[in-house]
């Protein structure tokens, strides 16, 4: 909120000092009394670009550099739009001047602003004094691991509730167990508790109930873990759900609605792209045939939604023989990638292609990307909930791919699979704006968000090796992509 409403203040400020500045404060005043409808406008497209850009993410410790300089991209942008919209509607007039005027102080107040509300959480202003209520030494931990990683969580843990067989004993001493779950009343009371942080198995959670629903009532904010993380991590954490935090999702009446705009915004934006990147194309097939030898287009299966296998199309950057020497891994200058490839991966050009799977209807714009079969099926022997992600079409980007780029082990996997999750629950036409939008920022700084196993890599192999399997995947179509 104090972003929000800090953002708000800087938009309108710096579109008055605009104003003010080139034209003086008289004539100002009759510009404002001309063109408030011109100026309101910009103040909403900067807040919508603002809020899809991710302005309003807590800054945690793997994002502070994007957190710092995330105000320059995203007011930048949000300029462009600004600029777009205005002058290209008559009756919507905004001087260049002044709009080139605020566009800056927005920039520097912005990142100013950012700098500030950090100050302000690292002095302990906006902290809200916290209770833990954990039922194991080990969730304690997950849970103040994650507070620790999110700088801006605002919880200060005043101490633990236990309420399982783990003796005090068992728990770090800091922050100190203060007592057991009979005690939380008095706890709160005493200890002027805004807010109870729930780290507790499912089933403890259930028997807890009946003693957390009058907290609720006096005005006790009850957080448990798998929400707290939504909030400051975005990402559903696998250790803390069940099959019945699943059915619930699955169940959520308003994804067939937002399925529906996703759907006629694919098919606008595919249609587009296609034609806009056909000169592209056709300028990236002819460097591939003069530099290397094979077939233009790659294809290889893929799954989509409800698992339903289809043909994934993309430019071919790597030779046609990839595999000739063995198996190696993947690397950011694979010797694999042919020269011209090396370009079309870096700018993501290759890719274009896949709007044709996108106007199929066999993926989206945003959302999971897709995997092959065989590793599908070898990542769900291994990772539980694996294949909750072929509840919603895959995707050209993904919130999973923005925010953990790469993976190469399990572990790996596992936690895009959490990025991945909480797409599904949090899908929206806003939050697919905003993963567009950073993935251009990406490709304007080209850099490549990875499939997770490509193929001709041993990444997988070697894992399955690891976790007890000795069977390798074999390659479909004699190619890589």
């Amino acid at each position: 909120m104090f972003l929000t409403l800090g953002d708000w203040s800087i938009i309108l400020l710096a579109q008055l000092a605009a104003v003010f500045l080139r034209l003086g404060f008289d004539v100002g005043l009759e510009y404002l009394a001309d063109n408030w409808g011109s100026l309101s406008s910009a103040i909403l497209i900067f807040m919508v670009v603002f809020y899809a850009g991710g302005m309003y993410e807590p800054p945690t410790r793997s994002r502070r550099v994007d957190f710092d300089f995330l105000p320059l991209i995203v007011t930048a942008l949000a300029a462009g739009i600004t600029g777009l919209v205005l002058y290209t509607r008559p009756q919507m007039t905004l001087g260049r001047g002044i709009w080139a005027i605020s566009s800056v102080l927005i920039l520097w107040l912005a990142y100013v602003l950012r700098r500030l509300f950090m100050a302000l959480v690292r002095r302990g202003i906006f902290l809200k004094q916290a209770l833990l209520l954990c039922d194991h030494p080990n969730r304690a931990a997950d849970l103040l691991r994650l507070l620790k990683d999110n700088p801006s969580s605002l919880y200060r843990v005043a101490g633990l509730v236990i309420c399982g067989a783990a003796p005090a004993s068992a728990y770090a001493p800091d922050p100190p167990v203060l007592g057991g779950a009979e005690d939380l009343g008095r706890l709160i009371e005493t200890n002027d508790i805004a807010t109870l942080l729930l780290s507790v198995s499912p089933m403890r959670s259930h028997e807890l109930l009946s003693r957390l629903r009058p907290l609720r009532y006096s005005g006790v904010e009850i957080m448990d873990y798998v929400s707290l993380s939504e909030e400051l991590a975005q990402e559903i954490p696998l250790a803390h759900i069940n099959d019945e935090w699943l059915m619930t999702v699955a169940l959520n009446s308003s994804v067939m609605q937002i399925r529906k705009v996703k759907r006629a915004t694919d098919i606008v934006v595919s249609v587009v792209g296609l034609v806009l990147g056909a000169p592209l194309i056709l300028l990236a097939a002819l460097l591939i045939k003069l530099t290397s030898r094979g077939p233009v287009i790659y294809r290889q299966t893929r799954l989509g939604l409800g698992g339903k296998p289809y043909v994934l199309f993309k430019l071919r950057t790597m030779q046609t023989d990839a595999e000739a020497q063995g198996a190696v891994w993947s690397a950011s200058r694979d010797v694999r990638v042919t020269s011209v490839g090396y370009y079309l991966r870096k700018w993501r050009i290759d890719e274009i292609p896949q709007l044709i799977n996108v106007l199929k209807g066999e993926m989206s714009l945003v959302g999971p990307r897709p995997e092959r079969p065989e590793f599908t099926e070898k990542l769900a022997t291994f990772i539980p909930f694996y294949d909750e992600r072929q509840l919603v079409p895959p995707g050209l980007t993904g919130w999973a791919q923005i925010r953990y780029p790469y993976a190469a082990s399990f572990e790996a996997a596992a936690r895009k699979l959490q990025f991945d999750l909480y797409y599904i629950k949090n899908m929206s036409f806003l939050l697919d704006i905003s993963i567009l939008l950073r993935t251009f920022k990406t490709i304007l700084v080209g850099l490549r968000h990875e499939d997770d196993f490509l193929p001709g890599d041993d990444k997988l192999e070697r894992l399955i090796e690891s976790a007890g399997e000795t069977e390798a995947s074999p390659e479909p179509n004699g190619g890589t992509p």
